[in-house]
């Protein structure tokens, strides 16, 4: 039994991850987000909805004289659209360490991202009807945490280096805890993007 005992208790330290204190100086406040923060969802709407982020020329099939139209608008159309828009988190209070969060979706720090549709294929209009080309954005209203973050120890670190002429000691060193609940968010978040004619009449 104590050999055992002593096996599990050296597999439980090697497979503890130790996370060293760093400084991010200048920053103090309590708790800091970086890269490694990871977005949850855990909840999401059962309904989506389509965003139209780009609309074409209005092509109308006469409505006498012809038994169908076969139309046809050959151009490619770029439309840079937000990741995602809308949403609550409150970066101001939470800073971040690093380049973007993944899967952000705070405005102050959403990707835009550019669908491209090459149009050239044909639609069959009876007459009377009209058609457009649209580039769509499924949209799915989603709610969810920001788990790991830097918590501050209470430690100071002055910050000096090269090029520094003067920078006050201040209580800027952090351990990264990978298990921290950070902060929530809800947010409409893109979830598919396409390219279609819409028909009417």
């Amino acid at each position: 039994m104590k050999i055992k005992h002593i096996v599990l208790s050296i597999l439980t330290i090697t497979s503890t991850q130790i996370f060293a204190d760093e400084c991010l100086y200048p920053r103090n406040e309590p708790l800091v987000m970086g890269d490694g923060s990871q977005k949850l969802i855990q909840q999401q709407a059962r309904n989506t909805w389509d965003d139209w982020i780009w609309r074409g020329d209005v092509y109308k099939c006469q409505s006498v004289g012809v038994q169908r139209c076969d139309y046809q608008w050959s151009k490619a159309v770029a439309t840079a659209y937000a990741w995602n828009v809308g949403g609550t988190l409150n970066f101001d209070k939470i800073p971040t360490i690093g380049k973007y969060l993944p899967f952000s979706i705070n405005a102050g720090y959403t990707r835009t991202k550019t669908v491209t549709t090459t149009f050239g294929w044909n639609v069959s209009l009876q007459p009377g009807y009209s058609a457009q080309p649209i580039q769509v954005v499924t949209r799915r209203w989603m709610r969810g945490v920001y788990k790991g973050a830097y918590i501050q120890t209470g430690g100071k670190c002055d910050g000096g280096g090269v090029g520094q002429l003067f920078r006050p000691a201040r209580t800027s060193m952090y351990r990264w805890d990978p298990n921290r609940i950070a902060t929530s968010w809800t947010s409409n978040v893109a979830v598919r993007t396409y390219a279609t004619y819409h028909v009417f009449r």
